[in-house]
């Protein structure tokens, strides 16, 4: 009697989980970038987060309620109308300008990947938070909820990632501001020091200064202490080419790709002029031989 046959082996083929990049819809958070599709190069970006969109209207209302209240106990109550008026042009342009500066740096895209693209020729690195392409240096936010390429870091007072594409504008943002609190800073002490220098006060007369001064004082000098840190920080990290999310991971295996004055043009513009100090002026986009990764 013949043997029974043997049933052959089943192979079970096990399917992946994953499909193509673009077969997963991304996970959207709650609140995120309102970004309609417009392309590329022309489209709104806006972060609706609730706690973003109070620190940078109070941004606004404490630059506009600081210039007024300038104007009003230094600037018209002075008898020298050119001191006054060189002064008051000067403060106030530096504000306007941190303020174009800081609308800039808010309503720019800082460098978010496309959603379900692949990244050109890239390693193909999905991100487990928005399903997208992660370029090399790319990060993901959690307030955006966006990968964004070189991201720095969230600043809530701009309501925005800063990254590749507007890191120009925080900068020039910190800048100005920063001057502009250096300004009032010099116009309510260089009086007082003229004032003991001449006699007419010292350590045992008592000062009653308005509030009014006071409060003048105490917003320009908190304001000095973090745009210029915020500015000295910013600089740093263009000039070594490493954002701050890179030294906080103390990652040494990213080549430095460059001079700190070739990361400086990438950041600012190829060409040297006075572009780089307006907030009004777009960089140049960064070509794709250069150490800036294009999607």
């Amino acid at each position: 009697m013949a043997p029974a046959p043997v049933p052959a082996p089943l192979t079970l083929e096990r399917k992946p989980q994953l499909g193509p990049l673009g077969a997963l819809p991304p996970m959207r958070p709650r609140l995120g970038p309102w970004c309609p599709r417009l392309g590329p190069s022309r489209r709104p970006w806006f972060v609706c987060d609730i706690l973003g969109i109070v620190f940078a209207v109070s941004t606004w209302v404490l630059t506009f309620g600081t210039a007024w209240v300038t104007t009003r106990e230094l600037f018209l109550p002075a008898r020298d109308l050119a001191y006054s008026l060189a002064n008051g042009l000067l403060l106030h342009l530096q504000a306007a300008l941190g303020l174009a500066a800081h609308a800039r740096a808010m309503l720019t895209d800082p460098g978010a990947v496309p959603l379900g693209r692949a990244p050109g020729s890239a390693p193909d690195a999905r991100c487990l938070w928005c399903c997208s392409a992660k370029p090399p240096r790319a990060h993901h936010c959690c307030v955006c909820g966006r990968c964004v390429r070189k991201m720095d870091h969230h600043c809530t007072w701009v309501n925005n990632c800063v990254g590749e594409d507007n890191q120009k504008y925080f900068v020039l943002f910190t800048l100005y501001m920063g001057l502009a609190s250096l300004h009032l800073l010099l116009l309510l002490g260089v009086p007082v020091l003229r004032s003991h220098a001449r006699g007419e006060w010292d350590r045992h007369s008592t000062v009653s200064p308005r509030r009014s001064l006071m409060y003048l004082f105490l917003v320009a000098l908190i304001a000095f202490l973090l745009n210029s840190t915020m500015f000295a920080m910013q600089m740093y990290s263009i000039c070594t080419d490493r954002t701050l999310i890179e030294r906080l991971q103390r990652d040494r295996r990213l080549p430095r790709k460059g001079s700190p004055w070739s990361s400086l043009k990438a950041v600012f513009g190829h060409r040297v002029s006075l572009a780089w100090l307006s907030p009004f002026a777009s960089p140049e986009p960064p070509r794709v031989d250069e150490h800036h990764w294009m999607v």
